[in-house]
């Protein structure tokens, strides 16, 4: 484009500059012909000087020796004047005919100083001066008819000349015009061209634009040129296309980054070894488009490394062949500085016993990802024959990556399976302490029990001698009718006690919180009584909850045991009040006794922990805080040194048909 502008400007400035030259030549030949005219004017000025002398001298002549006659001196002057006149004249240069003028007046002038000169000194005879003056003035009006006819022949030629200037001077006039018409029609001829070899192409290359900023990448445009115009197409056709080919690098390469995420997800949720087998032989052969794919790891005598099922694209019997001894691994390992290493025909070093198989599919490139548990090498992925030819640069960098994950995910899966294993350990463990809390306030309530026993046993002793002396069948009947109520009262009793010690599964069903809570007062009714202790049962009208009924009464009697304990020196009040708020149901135990100091209000559901001493397990709290949390309510506490302590249960209503995922105890 730059040439084309430099092109039609020096057209426009080559029209202008021809115009020019040809208006200068016709101006300088208009000023040459004025300087002419000039000349002219100035000779016909001489020459008008030269008649006007001769009139002056024709003058004097007539009028000496006259009242009006000037001095002979005065018409020597006017001679000599004459004279020189017609000396300035002939000075100058002239046609030839203007020239043979000038040599008649100069002779006419030598004739008219000759009879001016004979009249003047002549002085005997008036006719002869007379004569002479006659003469004189004769000469004098030849030369004058002389000077007018060649004033005439000049006067002539100037307007001519004159007539020539003038017609220069139109003609430069109309060079002008035309000129400037013709360069302002070419001008606007090229600046329509220029404007329309700039905006097409500006054109075109807006439109690239805005498709490629429409996501439309790759699009090109079809105009070419040799100005820049065409460099700059061809620059943002390059452009597009590279944008396109960067922008489907970045696709592939999020895809994989996607792939790497959907392979490395279930590899750290994986639990076995087996289930990362399975991961790996499958999702990575279809991440990275492979023929074979699997893991090969150290066997047990620590020597080999052994190619493991399941293998994706190998049967049993080729998984089986492929072994590589530990030391050839170790080598390449590390003379590789601990990187994956790739392995094919084309760099000439596919040469690894063991790692070719004896497979029907011939083995032309293979790559290998190191598996490292705790810094120590392990085992490998192996992968074999890409599909896309060869392994590019980024498979290698993914299989990298990929074995990373690989690692992790084994050693986090012998670490499940030790957590498994220690779990497990830690909830037979739990349930020994729940049993073993359990049992322990079994031991609390044996004195209460066997006192509660001991009643209905005495009243049936009792009557079973009155038996024994009756012998009315209506007072025998009576007295074992009571022996049967006693009788099952005690059974009842210890149905209780068993059903509350019984080591079971939580069981979470519909329970009326108000009846778990009498029956559990009644197993230690004798109890409070013993320690002069007086309940207080506001029982509120309450919906039933969720839970499991042996549970919560292990939770309200740790609950009621450590208020007995805490006012078992002084006695005291124990309130047990029920209420229902919104979607719960609100369980408070209240007692008076000594209260719970502020420094060991945060630790009372920690397990072991007791103030009890001898006489305390400290897992009684520890325990109802774990079963609370299991049937997912709250406990709160409040506590204030000599005035009491409050414990608040908060349990979700039932719900039938609910689906519960309890937190074990």
């Amino acid at each position: 484009m730059k040439k084309r502008i430099i092109a039609f400007l020096s057209l426009l400035f080559g029209f202008f500059t021809i115009g020019a030259l040809i208006s200068i030549l016709y101006i300088t030949y208009t000023t040459r012909e004025l300087k002419k005219i000039i000349t002219l004017h100035s000779v016909e000025i001489l020459r008008q000087d030269l008649l006007i002398k001769i009139q002056n001298v024709e003058q004097d002549l007539l009028t000496v020796h006259t009242e009006l006659g000037r001095k002979l001196d005065k018409i020597i002057e006017n001679v000599t004047d004459l004279n020189r006149a017609i000396n300035n004249c002939t000075s100058c240069h002239h046609s030839p005919l203007v020239s043979q003028k000038l040599d008649a007046i100069t002779e006419h002038i030598g004739r008219f100083e000759t009879a001016l000169s004979h009249y003047i000194t002549a002085s005997a005879d008036t006719e002869r001066i007379r004569i002479l003056k006659i003469e004189a003035y004769s000469t004098g009006s030849e030369l004058s008819s002389v000077v007018a006819e060649m004033a005439f022949i000049a006067n002539k030629k100037l307007q001519e000349r004159t007539g020539t200037a003038l017609t220069g001077v139109r003609s430069a006039q109309w060079i002008l015009i035309v000129t400037l018409v013709a360069a302002f029609l070419i001008g606007l001829w090229i600046a329509f061209t220029l404007t329309r070899n700039v905006l097409h192409p500006v054109r075109e290359l807006i439109d690239v634009s805005k498709n490629i900023a429409s996501g439309n990448l790759g699009y090109t445009t079809g105009y070419t040129d040799s100005t820049e115009f065409g460099q700059l197409a061809a620059s943002m056709n390059e452009m597009s296309l590279s944008l396109r080919e960067g922008n489907e690098k970045v696709i592939r390469h999020m895809e994989r980054l996607a792939g790497l995420y959907k392979v490395t997800l279930p590899l750290h949720s994986a639990s076995t070894i087996e289930e990362i087998f399975k991961e790996v032989s499958t999702s990575v052969a279809n991440l990275l488009d492979v023929e074979q794919c699997g893991l090969m790891l150290l066997d047990d005598s620590g020597s080999l490394v052994t190619h493991r099922l399941p293998a994706f694209g190998l049967t049993a019997e080729e998984v089986r062949r492929i072994t590589i001894s530990k030391e050839d691994i170790l080598k390449l390992y590390f003379a590789n500085n601990r990187r994956p290493l790739l392995l094919d025909d084309a760099q000439g070093n596919l040469v690894l016993p063991g790692a070719l198989g004896d497979s029907d599919t011939p083995v032309r490139s293979v790559l290998l990802g190191w598996i490292r548990l705790q810094g120590e090498l392990a085992g490998m992925i192996r992968l074999a024959n890409s599909q896309n030819g060869n392994f590019s640069e980024e498979s290698v960098r993914l299989v990298g990556i990929i074995s990373n994950n690989v690692s992790v995910a084994i050693e986090n899966s012998k670490l499940y399976q030790d957590l498994k294993a220690q779990m497990q350990e830690l909830r037979e463990t739990q349930e020994q302490l729940v049993q073993a809390a359990k049992l322990a306030a079994i031991g609390e309530l044996a004195s209460n029990v066997a006192h509660e026993i001991n009643n209905p046993l005495t009243s049936i002793m009792g009557y079973a001698e009155l038996i024994r002396e009756e012998t009315d069948i209506d007072s025998i009947m009576r007295d074992v009718e009571i022996i049967s109520k006693e009788s099952l009262r005690a059974r009842n009793i210890v149905q209780q006690l068993l059903e509350f010690a019984r080591k079971r599964p939580l069981e979470l069903r519909e329970v009326n919180p108000n009846g778990l809570l009498k029956e559990t007062v009644e197993l230690v009714r004798v109890q409070i009584k013993n320690a002069r202790i007086r309940i207080i049962e506001e029982y509120g009208s309450l919906p039933s909850i969720t839970g499991d009924a042996n549970q919560l009464k292990q939770v309200f009697l740790n609950i009621i045991n450590n208020a007995v304990h805490a006012m078992s020196e002084t006695g005291g009040i124990l309130t047990i009040a029920t209420t229902s708020r919104e979607d719960q149901v609100q369980i408070a135990f209240k007692d008076n006794g000594h209260g719970i100091p502020p420094e060991i209000l945060p630790k009372i559901f920690e397990p072991f922990f007791t103030t009890k001493r001898e006489k305390g397990t400290g897992l009684g709290l520890s325990i109802t805080y774990k079963i609370i949390q299991s049937h997912s309510g709250k406990i709160d506490i409040k506590s204030e040194v000599g005035i009491g302590t409050t414990f608040t249960l908060s349990l979700p209503l039932y719900v039938a048909r609910k689906s519960y995922t309890p937190v074990g105890v």
